[in-house]
């Protein structure tokens, strides 16, 4: 059946080739199964529908109708032995070109399709990388109880000035060179005075005002501001105190510890904060591993060339997982995009050194799940899509997303990558 495959002169990456052959004898099957369609959809009399004799429908339609009848099962199937024959890792729908198509000859067709670059990999079993101790410091323990004072704070609304941890809401204008900066209105902003702020020294510029004060006052954008149109300018800055509230923080003792369930006394709160925080910095340790452990991998492999095709479907698939945690907090892509002042076009070129490492990821991934021979079974598959659907049993656009068959393939793929790397952490971590 395969006649021939060839790289493509001249060469595209990421390419190949196919000239393809499917004899008289091969196309049998799928002709009379044409003819029968055929039949059950034309009227010829004396015969009931769809048992109409092969020769009768070729004098009736003539033999050409049958063969186009034919020939997208003759094309889907025979290209499905080729690939499975030669184990061609395909990406995406392939390029069809028919060369013959005559009654009474073989349908010959060419093939244009892309196909996943090939990988060396490196010896990885023999990467060996020690994995750390988990230390906690009891600054951690002091933050976390921070974190749950806060939780537990009362605001109380005053007429006094803002002092140092007051929290204040405000309206902010936001000026250059006199000129009101496009967007640089905020009305109804809360910030806590004192605590670390996107803009070094603005919240300070608070202290000592009253409700309804205006002030007027300078500050340097930093370099690495999310605004890039303002990062590293001088902005003038006025802003208007609308409240002010105290904040009330909790002592911290054995009726506090109450406030959270279970506990009965502090030191037992204390006991399930270490854990929670260890368990935090053990998950830390496992992420900066694996990404150590892959760089490796990838870094000892040698790759075919990488085409752009491949490196634009993950960068795709990039831009979607974006947008569906963006969808999960409750907003759209296009308000997104907006509010960081840029467009999809130029987000997913920014996307691009990354995809090129999550492919090269992915192909090592596969390499060694294929050498292993590491499986997702179907079941797999339901039951994390199950999680997934009562996790966000309230939110009808996620759940239909879920279900979708591309979204069955990331999870798929997830799964996959979940696997081969304990498989790897097994083998090449040491504890």
């Amino acid at each position: 059946m395969l006649k021939e495959i060839k790289k493509i002169n001249p060469p595209v990456i990421g390419q190949l080739e196919l000239l393809c052959e499917v004899n008289l004898e091969e196309m049998a099957p799928y002709l009379n199964r044409a003819a029968k369609r055929i039949s059950q959809r034309i009227k010829i009399p004396g015969f009931r529908s769809g048992k109409v004799p092969y020769e009768m429908i070729k004098r009736e339609v003539g033999e050409m109708d049958i063969y186009q009848e034919a020939l997208d099962e003759i094309i889907s199937q025979s290209y499905f032995k080729i690939v499975t024959k030669e184990k061609l890792k395909i990406i995406g729908p392939p390029k069809i070109d028919i060369q013959l198509l005559v009654p009474g000859q073989p349908v010959v067709y060419k093939v244009i399709v892309d196909v996943l670059p090939k990988v060396k990999l490196p010896d990885y079993k023999n990467i060996k990388i020690k994995k750390p101790e988990i230390i906690i410091k009891p600054k951690q323990i002091d933050e976390s109880l921070k974190h749950l004072q806060k939780s537990k704070a009362k605001e109380i609304l005053i007429k006094r000035e803002a002092k140092k941890g007051d929290k204040t809401n405000i309206n902010i204008e936001m000026f250059e060179n006199k000129i009101p900066i496009e967007d640089g209105q905020i009305k109804n902003h809360s910030i806590i005075i004192g605590e670390p702020y996107f803009i070094p020294g603005f919240s300070e510029n608070l202290i000592g005002l009253k409700e309804g004060a205006i002030k007027e006052f300078e500050l340097k954008i930093p370099k690495d501001y999310y605004n890039k149109n303002l990062a590293n300018r001088i902005v003038n800055f006025k802003i208007k105190i609308n409240s002010i509230y105290q904040i009330d923080i909790p002592e911290l003792n054995d009726e506090f510890a109450k406030n959270f369930g279970e506990f009965k006394t502090l030191e037992d709160l204390t006991k399930q904060l270490e854990e929670n925080v260890k368990n935090e910095e053990a998950l830390k340790i496992d992420e900066k591993l694996e990404n150590e452990l892959m760089e490796q991998i990838i870094n000892q492999s040698s790759f075919e060339d990488i085409s752009d095709k491949l490196t634009d479907l993950e960068i795709d698939k990039m831009f979607s997982e974006l947008e569906l945690e963006i969808l999960r907090n409750g907003m759209k892509i296009e308000d997104y995009l907006s509010h960081i002042k840029t467009t999809e076009q130029d987000l997913k070129k920014n996307f691009h050194p990354l995809a090129i490492k999550r492919v090269k990821a992915i192909l090592v991934i596969q390499k060694i799940a294929e050498q292993e021979t590491i499986e997702i079974s179907e079941s797999e598959i339901i039951d994390e899509i199950n999680t997934l659907l009562k996790l966000y049993s309230i939110d009808k656009n996620i759940q239909n997303q879920i279900q979708t068959q591309d979204f069955k393939k990331h999870i798929e793929g997830e799964l996959m990558n979940k696997k081969t790397l304990n498989f790897l952490k097994q083998t090449c971590i040491i504890q």
